[in-house]
């Protein structure tokens, strides 16, 4: 088991937030959160289990971890461009501050499924996961390997949709956050804008894309799996533990 700092949520909360990757059936979870909670003090930990693992699921459930979620992982292989016109709107890549505003405008409202937003023990959901989300698109504007894209209304010039995701080399690629202007949702927009970022990653080189939702998100997952054929490669159980008030 790897024990990481997760600095993003860990700002966003303002405590610390930590992430236990890859744990083992093996693992002495006892020790390692002795270890960790005299190191860290933190707030929240969070695990990701494979769904097949339920003694090691188990074992977590009775240290005082609780369920949060199940996450598919999904995958998708490109082969050829997708077939739309732009019409009345305009898709591209998010390259100044201003136009990354309008982004976060978006992110901050958009999200109904993430897994703050729907954890009881959070007081102050809504504000919190608006905030982390802003801060992981901003990091994907930042960072040299992430990309923000963005389509926008050309006659208004109103930002309507937004993608990031990360390029993992040897043509393939994760996808990380989507979404649709709340005012916009159930208009066909969700596809659109998947339908242009793939062919932007097709223009790249980019022929396997991976991503992760979660199985509450019907709407996405009817989306990604019936529309687009991706295919399921793994579940996780998602579970998380909370220290203090």
């Amino acid at each position: 088991m790897e024990i990481r700092l997760n600095e993003i949520d860990s700002r966003v909360l303002g405590r610390p937030v930590l992430d236990l990757f890859e744990p083992a059936p093996e693992d002495d979870i006892a020790a390692a959160e002795s270890a960790f909670v005299a190191r860290y003090h933190p707030a929240y930990v969070l695990s990701k289990v494979r769904i097949e693992d339920l003694a090691l699921i188990h074992r977590l459930e009775d240290a005082g971890f609780r369920f949060i979620e199940t996450q598919l992982r999904l995958t998708f292989r490109l082969k050829q461009p997708f077939g739309v016109s732009e019409g009345p709107y305009h898709f591209e890549r998010v390259v100044s501050e201003r136009a990354l505003e309008e982004v976060l405008a978006i992110v901050r409202e958009t999200f109904t499924d993430d897994r703050w937003l729907i954890d009881p023990w959070f007081t102050n959901a809504r504000e919190l996961s608006g905030k982390r989300y802003e801060a992981y698109v901003r990091q994907s504007f930042e960072r040299p390997d992430e990309r923000v894209y963005r389509l926008l209304e050309r006659q208004s010039g109103r930002t309507l949709s937004m993608r990031t995701h990360r390029h993992l080399g040897n043509g393939e690629a994760l996808m990380l956050l989507g979404g649709v202007h709340p005012d916009y949702k159930g208009a066909g927009l969700a596809p659109l804008m998947s339908f242009h970022e793939y062919n932007e990653l097709l223009r790249q080189g980019i022929t396997r894309i991976t991503t992760h939702v979660s199985a509450r998100n019907y709407a996405i997952l009817n989306l990604e799996m019936s529309a687009l054929k991706y295919r399921v490669a793994q579940a996780f159980v998602v579970l998380r533990k909370v220290y203090g008030a």
